[in-house]
């Protein structure tokens, strides 16, 4: 009898046990789908046409702009925020290892300290020095094989030139980028826009931009003054990627569902349409 009892206390043990592992099986499907919910990318913007247009007739039509909103709708796999952001801040954010993902950022070697890129989504013209047609002549003595030599251009006391505080460049790629922007004749001004104001009402004799920005411009009748694009030494084409930053398994998986999409050509003429409606306008 009390072999029997031992028997029955040791059965039902065992069949408690094998009820629990019964319930943890059937809760364990609840217990990974809550696993499997969509990774959130928060995109940086920068409300700075064309780049991004957030008024006027061409609302919505800025070439990043666009890009974000493309990205976003070829990935719904994951969840999307958009915020505004202006560089130096998503800079220190990003460096900071928050989970932030653009396409407005440069690769670097710095950058790739706590960034991971993807393959670039679109190519940018090289900036240019754009001046007024009459002021070509007091400009000779600065150019160097069909380009403006920015170093020599910082010793002149003729022309003076604007140039946007966002423009950053490397010294070692642009000879005398650092003499240019501390030289006398060199007028900084917080935004393209209003470096281009300045130079509509003949305030300042040219500025430095992309080719983009004079377009834009022009067609929203904001400046009518004449320009010649001049070349700038050292001033390379730039490839623009998707940076992801934060956690490396999470960027991964969203820069390797962003190169997925670039293998694909018809999607790389999608986006590049976006730059082009600006760079080549049609009108």
């Amino acid at each position: 009898m009390e072999r029997f009892a031992r028997f029955i206390v040791t059965f039902r043990w065992t069949a408690i046990c094998l009820l629990l592992a019964m319930s943890c099986a059937v809760s364990s499907p609840d217990a990974k789908a809550s696993d499997h919910v969509p990774l959130e990318i928060i995109w940086q913007q920068v409300p700075s046409a064309p780049a991004v247009i957030t008024e006027g007739p061409s609302v919505g039509e800025g070439y990043l702009q666009r890009t974000t909103d493309w990205l976003i709708s070829h990935l719904p796999e994951f969840h999307h925020e958009i915020r505004v952001m202006p560089v130096p801040k998503v800079l220190d954010e990003m460096a900071k290892g928050q989970f932030i993902c653009s396409n407005f950022l440069f690769e670097s070697a710095l950058r790739s300290e706590y960034m991971l890129f993807s393959d670039p989504v679109m190519e940018l013209h090289p900036i240019h020095l754009f001046i007024a047609p009459e002021k070509l002549p007091d400009l000779r003595f600065a150019m160097r094989d069909g380009a403006v030599d920015l170093g020599l251009l910082a010793g002149q006391d003729k022309l003076s030139i604007g140039i946007s505080v966002g423009y950053r460049f490397d010294e070692g790629l642009v000879p005398g980028i650092n003499d240019f922007l501390n030289a006398h004749m060199t007028q900084s001004a917080g935004t393209t826009e209003m470096v281009v104001r300045l130079f509509d009402v003949r305030r300042i004799d040219g500025f430095i931009a992309y080719e983009v920005n004079v377009n834009y411009y022009r067609e929203t009748a904001q400046l009518d003054r004449d320009t010649v694009a001049v070349p700038i030494v050292g001033v390379p084409r730039r490839p623009l990627p998707v940076s992801c930053s934060g956690d490396k398994q999470q960027a991964r998986k969203i820069i390797d569902a962003v190169n997925l999409l670039l293998s694909n050509p018809e999607n790389r003429r999608e986006i590049h349409a976006f730059y082009t409606r600006w760079s080549e306008p049609a009108h």
